[in-house]
């Protein structure tokens, strides 16, 4: 049942474009905004707090699947949980702006479709970096909490998510929350790139970071995304480097299913 929830939800993705109430950011904004407007949310509360907005909705989801619902009524509730949770039409959108844009040499356009992607505070990533991060969070880390823990892994990891994006770095408790849950599914993706991809370089940086959990996860995959894809400097063409990588994400996620699909065909998933 899982391998067909992700294969059904990721084809319909592919072929559609979402309306707003198919999109978690909705529903978890709006979550998010109810308990701050009755003073239950800052970036100041208390890590047990914080936990319990997290995990509250994830336990009542886990629930009901297992106690009140089953068969084709949990199957249908479970993939639609996953179709909400998975993808991000926004920077998929304001990425095709900015392909259109460099292909029509509209220079200015496409920085400012670039700067919707990875906003004027990350000068540090590149775009095509910060392509492969948008697609680890909104794909590859919720393909893994829901192979690991259904619907309510998934319904979990966005919740986080959307905590973490809302507050911007002003809680410490949420982005210690946050490195936690990411610290073993961004080694499984970053692990995904360098058999995918120029195993022999991104290796070693992979390797040096399995065992050192203080390393962030978006520095980790950074790193190791660039490792694992040869990118051939091109001062003229600002597509080259996001192109290439987001190429490289492509098959991780491809990569992913099939492994996926390999362990349920050996009975490891059901």
């Amino acid at each position: 049942m899982t391998l067909i929830s992700l294969l059904l939800v990721l084809f319909i993705e592919r072929i559609t474009t979402k309306s707003r109430y198919w999109q978690a950011e909705f529903y978890v904004g709006k979550y998010l905004a109810l308990l701050s407007k009755r003073q239950w949310l800052s970036p100041s509360s208390p890590s047990w707090l914080l936990s319990m907005v997290i995990l509250l909705p994830a336990l009542i989801l886990f629930i009901a699947l297992h106690w009140f619902l089953g068969g084709v009524l949990g199957f249908v509730l479970s993939t639609a949980i996953l179709m909400v949770c998975v993808g991000c039409p926004n920077v998929r959108a304001s990425y095709k702006h900015f392909l259109q844009a460099a292909d029509r040499g509209d220079i200015e356009a496409s920085y400012l479709y670039a700067e919707q992607i990875t906003g004027p505070e990350e000068e540090m990533q590149t775009l095509g970096q910060n392509l492969v991060w948008q697609n680890y969070q909104h794909y590859a880390a919720v393909i893994l909490f829901f192979v690991a823990f259904g619907a309510a892994g998934a319904l979990l990891y966005v919740i986080a998510r959307g905590l973490q994006n809302k507050f911007c770095a002003q809680s410490p408790c949420i982005d210690k929350i946050m490195h936690i849950l990411d610290s073993l599914p961004v080694r499984i993706t970053a692990l995904g790139f360098l058999l995918v991809g120029h195993f022999s370089r991104a290796f070693p940086i992979w390797l040096n970071h399995l065992l050192l959990p203080a390393v962030p996860a978006k520095t980790l995959l950074m790193e190791v995304c660039t490792a694992a894809e040869e990118i051939e400097p091109d001062a003229l063409n600002c597509t080259e480097e996001p192109c290439t990588l987001v190429r490289l994400a492509k098959r991780n996620i491809m990569f992913l299913m099939v492994v996926i699909s390999g362990l349920t065909l050996t009975g490891w998933l059901s």
